[in-house]
Order: C-alpha cells, then structure tokens, then sequence
C-alpha cells in the first residue's frame, strides 16, 4: 500500500517533518506566551495561592494520604462529584511552588512545556500507528495549535489533564516498543510505572487499560485466533494500577460515586448524546469556545440534534467500514470512545451548567487530531490540495488560539467572556458577580446580583451571596430580605441553611434582638454542632439575655472546638 509523501514537495526547502514540528512547537510556544501575564484563577487561589502544604518538601507525604481539596464535609464531597485523589499532581504543584515559590510567570511556562511535551509525543505516536511521517507531523501541529487546549494550558490547575496524557502517551510507546518492536521487558516496567503515574495525576485514566485492550484486539499480528488471546494477559498489570487505586482511594475516604443532580440517573443517561454533540463540536470546529455552555445545549433536545447524533453514528460506521484494513484508523476510533466516557459521565455528577468543560477534553483529542490528520492527508487528494486544505486548517486554528487565550487573564474576564456564549448560566453569573465584587466593582456585582435573584428566585444558595455582599457594605435590612428568602427555600436542617441561620443571628445581635438571634443559633447549633464561631455566637446572644450559665456552656464548647481543629490542622501539616 503506498504511503502519503509531502517530501518531494518540500525537498527544495529541506522541510522535513520532524523541523515542521518544531516549527510548530515555537509557534504555539508564542501563542501561549502571553499567559505568563496572566493571573492566579479559580480553584487556582485554594489549591495553589493559599495552599500551605505544598510550601515545604516536608509535606510529600501528606499528598499521598489526602484528597486535592482536603474536604473535610460529605456535604462538600458531593459538591465536588466525589473524592479527587491525585498525589502526582500534587507533587507537581509542590514542586513548582518550591523551584518558584508564587512567581506566576514560572508556573504557566511549565503547563506550556508540558504542551510541548505532549505535542511531540502525539507526533511519536503518529509515526508508530499511521507509519506516515508527514501526516503525523500535521496531527502534532493540530494537537498544538489546538484552540480547545486554552483552557488545560493557561489555567495552571487544568494542569493535571497535561500529566495524565503525558504519561499515558509515554506508557504507550514504552508498551508499542515492547510489544510491536520487541523491546526488552525494560520498556513494560517502564509502560507500567507511566500508567501509575497517570493513573495518581487524574482519575480519567481509569480508561488507560482499555486502551491497550483496544490496541491488542486490532493490532496487526500473525498469532492464530486461540493463541492471540493470551495476548490480553500484557493487560492486566494495567488493570491491577487501576484496582489498587480504587482500594486505596476507598480506604483512604471511603466511596462516593456523587449523583445525578435530579436524582433519576436513567434521565442524566438520555442526556449523554447532548453532551457528546457539544464536545465534538468543540473539537471539530473550535471557535467561540467558553468556560460555560448553556445548559440547553447539553439538555434539550431538538429535532436538528437527533438529525447530529445519527449523522454522527453514520459517519462513525463509515469511517468503520471504509478503512477495515486499516487497523490503526479503528484503533483511533475505539481510543475516541473509550477516552470520551468520563467526560460524559458527569452527567451523573454536576448540574447541566457544570457537564462541558473543554480541559476534558485534552486527551481525548490526541486519536481526535490522528485522524482528522489521517484525512487530510488521505491519498485521494491531490498533493497540493492537501497541503493548501492542511496550512487553512492549522493557520486558522492557531489564530483562534491566540484569540482564545485572554480570556483566562483574570477570573472577570473569564466569566465575561462565559456570559457571551451562556448568558442565561447562573453558575457563569454568579462567580462573574463575585469576581467584580472580589476587584472592587462594587455596584456592577450588585446588578448581576439583582439579575440573579430575578432569573433564580427560588435559589437559596444567590439570595445568601447576595445578602453576604449587601451585608459588607452596611446594607443590613437588605441583607435580611436576601438571608429571610434563602431560609425560606432551604427548608430542610442542612449546613447551608445553619450558615445562613448564623448570618441572620449576626444582624439580630448587631440590632439587640438577642432572643431572636438566640432561637437562630440554636437551630445552627443543632444543624451543624462542630462548626467553629456558631456555640460562640449563641453564647454571645445567651449573655445578653442574662443567660450567664448557658453562655459559658456554649463558650466552654466553643474553645474545646477551637482547640480540637487547631490540634488537627497540627497533624495535617505534619
């Protein structure tokens, strides 16, 4: 079968592949340059900005024993969809904050050489499978000039989806090397400890093994059917990592797979097509991307959705049947479906607002970028077309890399830029609201507040933000209509509702109706008996009703408290 060849088109200029890559590679190094002037964002302040543990070397072994947001609440498990265990990535927050302390510049120059990194693995990994250099060479280029990769690479805590396929690409060609090359058995110990690694960097890579599953069911080979089947046996290491995880992980927290947001999982199961159409779009046509995507688009759906979804299947069959002989190809195709079932299985995690982020999507547009390169450079077209129809994709996913990259300079702009594709999200809203009030855009973050209340009256968790910013600027009697609303829709003792009996508690001490205020934290104490500062305001209420016993009960209380979590915080740091 003859291979594709740009070479003799490019002979004069002596382009090879391997110099077209890291041509490419400095061109997406200068797109991605502008990040270093950009700012701490999101979960970036919490695990990173004020992350005391990872300050000090003496704390690796702590990374191992908890989770990456160290939740201390089952109620703040659940929020979060579950656990989050991922040592590796944490040492490498550490590392980064013990070579650079917080110099911010540093931090995003190592998520760009992580790109990079996994930018010439993809073209590594190109020439094994597709055995054509110069169309691995094109899949590197669209893997780097990716507009989709933004949002893995500028926000420096997306940088756990960089390590999990570097590592998972290393283990790869190490197993490849091993097993189609006949490498030393060096190479599977080494395929077996990057499959640990990525497996402690981020949980997506639970899906590893079936992709060497999927590898040794097509790959090209001249064992007898009952002899190949031994073949899966190079396996199971691979599937081991992946139990062990699990049994540690389980004793370490216990188990908690989170659920559907609506409390039917058969509905969320009917949503996944959804979410699916939103990220091939995404991959395939990467222009006006966002941190936020309206919820309709991953939960309603239309007739012209339907008409997606099996225009989908059919080209999926097509591509099936049309390259049977091309083993590589189905591989592709396989890895894409594998690598794509735990970004649409946060259906049964998070509210539809929260199912589409393009970081999920990081390693799975490596078999993504193969093939889209596979057919544009397919032997049907004429050299010169495919070269002209190549340089039009990739220049014009460059430059929309470069447009896409500020939006991720500060958290205003971010949600900004959000609120452009999703404007009716209420999570996109309500953190733009809180970062105008966070770079002291006072009366703008009013406004989106006083929006929020009117698309979501019956939200308890808006009413609550809202008091709390009316609260700090003096506006108490506003405050108290937001914080009565909140307690009017939270009606069942959860720890949200004890926050907000404190909040009220607060204003009616700050007024002296201390009965009142009494009552209230009464209900917080009994909601919600371990949380510091509720025994000492109930105690301050107490007092001023002359309760005198009562308030050094609940002050006796509230020191034991005190003295039980800074013991704990002790040991944690230790």
């Amino acid at each position: 079968m003859p291979k594709y060849n740009l070479g003799n088109m490019s002979s004069q200029n002596r382009l090879t592949p391997d110099r077209m890559v890291l041509v490419g590679a400095f061109l997406a190094t200068l797109a991605y340059i502008q990040d270093v002037r950009y700012d701490f964002i999101l979960d970036d302040v919490p695990l990173i900005l004020l992350n005391e543990r990872i300050q000090s070397w003496r704390n690796w072994k702590s990374l191992f024993v908890t989770d990456l947001f160290e939740v201390k609440h089952a109620q703040g498990t659940m929020e979060l969809g579950g656990v989050l265990y991922r040592p590796i990535y944490r040492l490498w927050e550490m590392g980064n904050a013990q070579l650079f302390g917080l110099i911010l510049p540093w931090w995003h120059i190592t998520s760009i050489l992580l790109h990079l990194c996994a930018t010439f693995l993809v073209y590594q990994i190109g020439i094994k499978l597709l055995k054509e250099r110069w169309t691995a060479a094109v899949a590197a280029l669209l893997f780097a000039f990716h507009p989709i990769h933004a949002e893995s690479v500028a926000y420096v805590t997306a940088s756990t989806d960089l390590l999990v396929t570097v590592f998972a690409l290393i283990s790869f060609l190490a197993y490849f090397r091993f097993r189609e090359e006949g490498g030393s058995s060096a190479y599977f110990f080494v395929s077996i400890l990057m499959a640990a690694l990525a497996m402690l960097s981020k949980e997506t890579s639970a899906m590893f093994p079936w992709l060497l599953v999927a590898y040794e069911a097509l790959r090209e080979n001249t064992e007898s059917t009952a002899k190949g089947l031994k073949k899966f046996v190079w396996t199971a290491p691979y599937f081991a990592i992946v139990g062990i995880y699990v049994i540690v992980r389980s004793i370490l927290f216990g188990f908690s797979s989170g659920s559907a947001p609506s409390g039917n999982r058969l509905t969320a199961l009917l949503d996944i097509p959804l979410v699916l159409i939103v990220y091939l779009r995404n991959l395939l046509w990467p222009f006006r991307l966002s941190f936020f995507y309206p919820a309709e688009w991953v939960s309603r759906w239309t007739l012209l959705r339907g008409i997606v979804i099996a225009a989908m299947v059919v080209a999926a069959g097509y591509l099936w049947t049309r390259y049977r002989d091309r083993y590589s190809l189905k591989l592709l195709l396989l890895w894409s479906a594998i690598l794509s079932i735990p970004a649409a299985l946060v259906v049964f995690t998070f509210v539809p607002e929260n199912w589409v982020h393009d970081r999920h999507m990081y390693f799975v547009s490596v078999p993504v970028c193969l093939i889209v390169a596979k057919l544009l450079t397919h032997r049907k077209w004429p050299v010169k077309a495919s070269i002209a129809l190549s340089a039009t994709v990739l220049a014009a996913f460059l430059i929309s890399l470069a447009v896409q990259l500020p939006r991720f300079s500060d958290n205003e702009t971010i949600y900004a830029s959000a609120l452009n594709v999703a404007p009716s999200s209420l999570l996109a809203r309500g953190y733009y609201a809180q970062a105008l009030w966070d770079y002291g855009h006072r009366e703008e973050s009013l406004r989106e507040f006083t929006m929020l209340t009117e698309m979501a009256p019956h939200s308890p968790e808006i009413h609550e933000s809202y008091g709390t910013a009316l609260l700090q600027l003096g506006r108490e009697n506003e405050a108290m209509t937001e914080f009565t609303a909140a307690l009017q829709w939270t009606p069942k003792p959860t720890q949200f509702r004890a926050l907000v009996l404190s909040e009220v508690a607060q204003i009616e001490l700050n007024r002296s109706e201390f009965p009142q205020a009494a009552d209230h934290m009464r209900e917080a104490v009994q909601i919600e008996p371990q949380t510091l500062n509720y025994h000492s305001l109930l105690a301050q209420a107490l007092a001023h009703e002359g309760r005198t016993e009562e308030a050094d009960e609940e002050t006796k209380l509230e020191v034991s408290l005190r003295q039980r979590y800074a013991q704990d915080h002790r040991h944690s740091s230790d």
